[in-house]
Protein backbone atom coordinates (compact mmCIF):
# COMPACT_ATOMS: atom_id res chain seq x y z
CA UNK A 1 0.00 0.00 0.00
CA UNK A 2 1.15 3.24 -0.80
CA UNK A 3 2.54 5.22 2.02
CA UNK A 4 0.49 8.42 3.02
CA UNK A 5 0.21 10.96 6.09
CA UNK A 6 -2.70 11.24 8.22
CA UNK A 7 -4.57 14.72 9.37
CA UNK A 8 -8.07 15.16 11.10
CA UNK A 9 -8.91 18.46 11.22
CA UNK A 10 -11.71 19.67 13.37
CA UNK A 11 -12.95 22.47 11.04
CA UNK A 12 -13.85 23.00 7.35
CA UNK A 13 -11.24 25.76 7.61
CA UNK A 14 -8.61 23.36 8.28
CA UNK A 15 -9.12 20.43 5.93
CA UNK A 16 -8.98 23.16 3.34
CA UNK A 17 -5.85 24.18 4.42
CA UNK A 18 -4.79 20.72 4.77
CA UNK A 19 -5.50 20.11 1.38
CA UNK A 20 -4.10 23.27 0.01
CA UNK A 21 -0.50 21.94 1.86
CA UNK A 22 -0.66 18.83 0.12
CA UNK A 23 -2.51 18.87 -3.48
CA UNK A 24 -2.03 15.20 -3.71
CA UNK A 25 -4.71 14.58 -0.79
CA UNK A 26 -8.17 13.05 -0.43
CA UNK A 27 -10.89 13.16 1.77
CA UNK A 28 -11.63 10.91 3.79
CA UNK A 29 -15.18 10.17 5.81
CA UNK A 30 -16.08 6.88 7.01
CA UNK A 31 -12.94 5.09 5.38
CA UNK A 32 -14.69 2.34 4.02
CA UNK A 33 -14.60 2.48 0.30
CA UNK A 34 -11.67 4.71 0.11
CA UNK A 35 -9.22 2.19 1.88
CA UNK A 36 -10.16 -0.58 -0.48
CA UNK A 37 -9.22 1.51 -3.43
CA UNK A 38 -6.05 2.05 -1.47
CA UNK A 39 -5.37 -1.75 -0.91
CA UNK A 40 -5.81 -2.06 -4.72
CA UNK A 41 -3.56 0.66 -5.95
CA UNK A 42 -6.34 2.56 -7.37
CA UNK A 43 -5.50 5.68 -5.53
CA UNK A 44 -2.14 6.71 -4.26
CA UNK A 45 -2.59 10.01 -2.58
CA UNK A 46 0.17 11.30 0.18
CA UNK A 47 -2.38 12.45 2.76
CA UNK A 48 -5.54 11.50 3.89
CA UNK A 49 -7.22 14.24 5.28
CA UNK A 50 -10.27 12.84 7.79
CA UNK A 51 -13.99 14.57 7.94
CA UNK A 52 -15.19 12.51 10.99
CA UNK A 53 -14.06 14.79 13.48
CA UNK A 54 -15.86 18.41 11.80
CA UNK A 55 -19.08 19.01 13.51
CA UNK A 56 -20.64 21.13 10.84
CA UNK A 57 -20.66 17.62 8.83
CA UNK A 58 -22.49 15.95 11.00
CA UNK A 59 -26.52 15.66 12.49
CA UNK A 60 -30.05 15.52 11.49
CA UNK A 61 -31.92 18.80 11.46
CA UNK A 62 -35.54 19.51 10.25
CA UNK A 63 -36.05 22.71 8.99
CA UNK A 64 -39.66 23.63 8.22
CA UNK A 65 -40.84 20.61 5.63
CA UNK A 66 -37.54 19.44 4.67
CA UNK A 67 -35.36 17.68 6.55
CA UNK A 68 -30.97 18.53 6.60
CA UNK A 69 -28.25 15.47 6.86
CA UNK A 70 -24.75 16.17 7.36
CA UNK A 71 -22.48 14.60 4.95
CA UNK A 72 -20.78 12.96 8.03
CA UNK A 73 -23.85 11.26 9.72
CA UNK A 74 -23.19 7.77 9.46
CA UNK A 75 -25.36 5.28 8.24
CA UNK A 76 -26.25 3.68 11.19
CA UNK A 77 -27.18 6.83 12.93
CA UNK A 78 -29.85 7.18 9.75
CA UNK A 79 -30.85 3.49 10.21
CA UNK A 80 -31.52 4.87 14.36
CA UNK A 81 -33.03 7.86 13.48
CA UNK A 82 -36.63 8.72 14.57
CA UNK A 83 -37.18 11.41 12.17
CA UNK A 84 -35.71 9.12 9.39
CA UNK A 85 -38.14 6.26 10.65
CA UNK A 86 -41.10 8.50 10.32
CA UNK A 87 -40.63 10.57 7.45
CA UNK A 88 -38.40 8.73 5.32
CA UNK A 89 -38.92 4.92 5.60
CA UNK A 90 -37.44 4.06 2.14
CA UNK A 91 -33.69 5.68 3.88
CA UNK A 92 -34.21 3.81 6.53
CA UNK A 93 -34.99 0.44 4.50
CA UNK A 94 -31.97 1.43 2.34
CA UNK A 95 -29.65 2.03 5.93
CA UNK A 96 -31.03 -0.75 7.45
CA UNK A 97 -29.56 -3.14 4.59
CA UNK A 98 -26.02 -1.51 3.99
CA UNK A 99 -23.53 -3.94 4.57
CA UNK A 100 -23.10 -4.72 8.35
CA UNK A 101 -23.51 -3.09 11.59
CA UNK A 102 -19.75 -2.51 12.04
CA UNK A 103 -19.49 -0.77 8.49
CA UNK A 104 -22.73 1.12 9.32
CA UNK A 105 -21.36 2.37 12.19
CA UNK A 106 -18.57 4.37 10.18
CA UNK A 107 -20.03 4.72 6.95
CA UNK A 108 -21.40 8.06 5.82
CA UNK A 109 -24.59 9.27 3.90
CA UNK A 110 -21.89 11.52 1.94
CA UNK A 111 -19.34 8.80 1.40
CA UNK A 112 -22.06 6.64 0.17
CA UNK A 113 -22.96 9.42 -2.13
CA UNK A 114 -19.31 10.62 -3.45
CA UNK A 115 -18.34 7.27 -3.82
CA UNK A 116 -20.59 7.45 -7.09
CA UNK A 117 -21.50 3.84 -7.25
CA UNK A 118 -24.36 3.06 -9.84
CA UNK A 119 -25.46 1.09 -6.68
CA UNK A 120 -25.61 3.12 -3.80
CA UNK A 121 -27.99 1.82 -1.16
CA UNK A 122 -28.60 5.29 -0.36
CA UNK A 123 -28.65 7.08 -3.79
CA UNK A 124 -32.63 5.60 -4.92
CA UNK A 125 -33.95 6.58 -1.49
CA UNK A 126 -32.60 10.18 -1.65
CA UNK A 127 -33.88 10.51 -5.26
CA UNK A 128 -37.57 10.28 -4.04
CA UNK A 129 -37.15 12.48 -1.82
CA UNK A 130 -35.67 15.22 -3.92
CA UNK A 131 -32.77 15.49 -2.09
CA UNK A 132 -30.51 18.25 -2.85
CA UNK A 133 -26.60 18.16 -2.37
CA UNK A 134 -25.12 21.05 -0.25
CA UNK A 135 -21.29 21.90 -1.28
CA UNK A 136 -18.81 24.08 0.04
CA UNK A 137 -15.41 25.32 -1.03
CA UNK A 138 -11.92 26.69 0.25
CA UNK A 139 -13.60 29.86 0.50
CA UNK A 140 -16.99 28.75 2.60
CA UNK A 141 -19.22 29.68 -0.16
CA UNK A 142 -22.01 27.30 -0.87
CA UNK A 143 -23.88 25.93 -3.58
CA UNK A 144 -26.67 23.76 -4.13
CA UNK A 145 -27.03 20.71 -6.62
CA UNK A 146 -30.16 18.51 -6.90
CA UNK A 147 -29.12 14.66 -6.79
CA UNK A 148 -30.49 14.05 -10.43
CA UNK A 149 -27.59 16.60 -11.29
CA UNK A 150 -25.23 15.52 -9.06
CA UNK A 151 -24.41 12.32 -10.69
CA UNK A 152 -22.12 12.42 -13.99
CA UNK A 153 -21.12 8.98 -14.49
CA UNK A 154 -19.75 6.03 -12.41
CA UNK A 155 -17.44 7.04 -9.45
CA UNK A 156 -18.01 10.66 -11.02
CA UNK A 157 -20.15 13.26 -9.77
CA UNK A 158 -20.10 17.13 -10.24
CA UNK A 159 -17.64 18.27 -7.71
CA UNK A 160 -14.78 20.40 -7.76
CA UNK A 161 -11.08 19.23 -6.06
CA UNK A 162 -11.07 21.97 -3.51
CA UNK A 163 -15.50 21.22 -2.86
CA UNK A 164 -16.90 19.11 0.22
CA UNK A 165 -19.95 17.44 0.10
CA UNK A 166 -21.73 19.53 3.42
CA UNK A 167 -24.99 17.79 3.30
CA UNK A 168 -28.76 16.66 1.71
CA UNK A 169 -31.71 18.52 2.14
CA UNK A 170 -34.71 16.07 1.69
CA UNK A 171 -38.63 17.08 0.95
CA UNK A 172 -40.87 15.85 3.93
CA UNK A 173 -43.41 13.80 2.15
CA UNK A 174 -46.76 15.12 2.18
CA UNK A 175 -49.66 13.55 4.31
CA UNK A 176 -50.93 10.46 2.41
CA UNK A 177 -47.98 9.45 1.55
CA UNK A 178 -46.09 5.82 1.40
CA UNK A 179 -42.83 5.30 0.51
CA UNK A 180 -40.18 2.17 0.69
CA UNK A 181 -36.69 0.59 -0.89
CA UNK A 182 -36.26 -2.54 -2.23
CA UNK A 183 -33.26 -4.18 -2.70
CA UNK A 184 -32.70 -7.37 -4.32
CA UNK A 185 -29.23 -9.26 -3.85
CA UNK A 186 -28.10 -12.89 -4.17
CA UNK A 187 -27.34 -13.53 -0.58
CA UNK A 188 -29.36 -11.38 2.72
CA UNK A 189 -26.39 -10.07 4.35
CA UNK A 190 -23.39 -7.79 3.42
CA UNK A 191 -23.86 -7.86 -0.18
CA UNK A 192 -24.04 -5.44 -2.93
CA UNK A 193 -27.77 -4.75 -4.81
CA UNK A 194 -28.31 -6.22 -7.93
CA UNK A 195 -31.23 -3.97 -7.92
CA UNK A 196 -31.92 -1.32 -6.04
CA UNK A 197 -36.07 0.07 -6.36
CA UNK A 198 -37.24 3.07 -4.49
CA UNK A 199 -40.61 4.48 -4.85
CA UNK A 200 -42.62 7.40 -3.15
CA UNK A 201 -46.00 7.51 -3.67
CA UNK A 202 -48.98 10.13 -2.80
CA UNK A 203 -52.25 9.61 -2.80
CA UNK A 204 -54.96 11.84 -3.98
CA UNK A 205 -58.59 11.60 -1.84
CA UNK A 206 -59.91 9.67 -4.71
CA UNK A 207 -57.17 7.43 -4.14
CA UNK A 208 -55.53 7.73 -7.14
CA UNK A 209 -51.81 8.77 -7.50
CA UNK A 210 -51.32 12.19 -7.05
CA UNK A 211 -47.83 11.73 -6.94
CA UNK A 212 -44.73 9.31 -7.23
CA UNK A 213 -41.06 9.24 -7.54
CA UNK A 214 -39.11 6.32 -8.18
CA UNK A 215 -35.71 5.87 -8.17
CA UNK A 216 -33.20 3.05 -9.42
CA UNK A 217 -29.96 1.79 -8.82
CA UNK A 218 -27.39 -0.69 -10.38
CA UNK A 219 -29.42 -0.44 -13.34
CA UNK A 220 -27.55 2.41 -15.18
CA UNK A 221 -24.19 4.01 -15.22
CA UNK A 222 -25.36 6.29 -12.66
CA UNK A 223 -28.96 5.95 -9.89
CA UNK A 224 -31.39 7.33 -11.96
CA UNK A 225 -35.27 8.91 -11.59
CA UNK A 226 -37.60 6.56 -13.74
CA UNK A 227 -39.51 9.61 -15.14
CA UNK A 228 -41.49 8.29 -18.07
CA UNK A 229 -42.75 5.35 -15.29
CA UNK A 230 -43.70 8.44 -13.46
CA UNK A 231 -45.57 10.31 -15.59
CA UNK A 232 -47.66 7.29 -16.77
CA UNK A 233 -48.61 6.66 -13.57
CA UNK A 234 -49.58 9.64 -12.15
CA UNK A 235 -53.58 10.20 -11.55
CA UNK A 236 -54.51 6.69 -12.45
CA UNK A 237 -55.60 4.60 -9.58
CA UNK A 238 -53.22 1.63 -9.16
CA UNK A 239 -54.28 -2.15 -10.12
CA UNK A 240 -52.45 -4.85 -11.20
CA UNK A 241 -52.66 -4.02 -14.91
CA UNK A 242 -51.49 -0.11 -14.43
CA UNK A 243 -48.35 -1.57 -12.16
CA UNK A 244 -47.83 -4.35 -15.46
CA UNK A 245 -47.37 -1.74 -17.77
CA UNK A 246 -45.68 0.43 -15.50
CA UNK A 247 -43.16 -2.14 -15.16
CA UNK A 248 -42.40 -2.72 -18.64
CA UNK A 249 -41.97 0.92 -19.11
CA UNK A 250 -39.29 1.39 -16.24
CA UNK A 251 -37.59 -1.44 -18.00
CA UNK A 252 -37.56 0.67 -21.06
CA UNK A 253 -35.65 3.28 -19.23
CA UNK A 254 -32.63 1.24 -17.98
CA UNK A 255 -29.94 0.20 -19.40
CA UNK A 256 -28.31 -2.58 -17.03
CA UNK A 257 -24.80 -4.45 -18.09
CA UNK A 258 -23.72 -7.90 -17.22
CA UNK A 259 -21.36 -8.16 -14.45
CA UNK A 260 -21.03 -9.90 -11.30
CA UNK A 261 -23.94 -9.38 -9.21
CA UNK A 262 -26.42 -10.40 -12.48
CA UNK A 263 -27.36 -10.66 -16.01
CA UNK A 264 -28.75 -7.50 -17.96
CA UNK A 265 -31.76 -8.78 -19.23
CA UNK A 266 -32.06 -10.56 -15.16
CA UNK A 267 -32.13 -6.99 -13.48
CA UNK A 268 -34.65 -6.08 -16.39
CA UNK A 269 -36.87 -9.03 -15.15
CA UNK A 270 -36.25 -7.84 -11.35
CA UNK A 271 -36.96 -4.04 -11.79
CA UNK A 272 -40.34 -5.23 -13.73
CA UNK A 273 -41.23 -7.32 -10.56
CA UNK A 274 -40.26 -4.70 -7.94
CA UNK A 275 -41.81 -1.82 -9.87
CA UNK A 276 -44.86 -3.24 -8.72
CA UNK A 277 -44.04 -4.90 -5.57
CA UNK A 278 -42.69 -1.57 -4.14
CA UNK A 279 -45.56 0.15 -5.34
CA UNK A 280 -47.90 -2.45 -3.34
CA UNK A 281 -46.02 -2.09 -0.32
CA UNK A 282 -45.61 2.09 -0.64
CA UNK A 283 -49.55 2.05 -0.55
CA UNK A 284 -49.59 -0.04 2.36
CA UNK A 285 -47.40 2.24 4.23
CA UNK A 286 -49.64 5.24 3.28
CA UNK A 287 -52.25 3.78 5.23
CA UNK A 288 -50.70 2.88 8.13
Amino acid sequence: MHHFTYQRPVTLTEAFKAQEAEMNSRFVAGGSDVFLLLKKEIIAPDRLISLRAIDELKGIKQIGNHVFIGSGTTIRELEKSKLIREKFPALQDAATNLASTQIRNVATLGGNIVNASPGADTAAPLLIYNAAVTIVNAELSERIVPLTDFFKGPKQVHLEIDEIVKGFTLEIPPPGSGSIYLKFMKRKAMDLANVGVGVMLTFAEDSSCADIRIGLATVAPTPIRALKTEAFLKGKVLDEAILTQAGEIAAGEISPIDDLRGQAWHKIEVVKTYIKRACWKAKERAKT
